[in-house]
């Protein structure tokens, strides 16, 4: 028996997405916008990896939508 997707689990995942993306651009944000090189490379490992969960998130759902067929 295979679980459907329920509409409260796309709504969560949604804003999962929604803040991975968020927070992948607020992190480049401060990347561009600081001058230790130490700082760009935290802000942009950080935005790398935001964007990674944002991907994977992404992937799932495909995935999913793909099982329900």
């Amino acid at each position: 028996m295979k679980k459907e997707t329920t509409t409260k689990d796309l709504m969560a995942l949604n804003e999962l997405m929604v803040f991975e993306n968020w927070m992948a651009t607020k992190m480049k944000f401060c990347s561009e916008n600081v001058a230790d090189k130490s700082l760009k490379t935290m802000f942009n490992d950080m935005a790398n990896k935001h964007l990674e969960n944002h991907g994977k998130l992404l992937k799932y759902l495909q995935s999913a939508s793909e099982e329900e067929k």
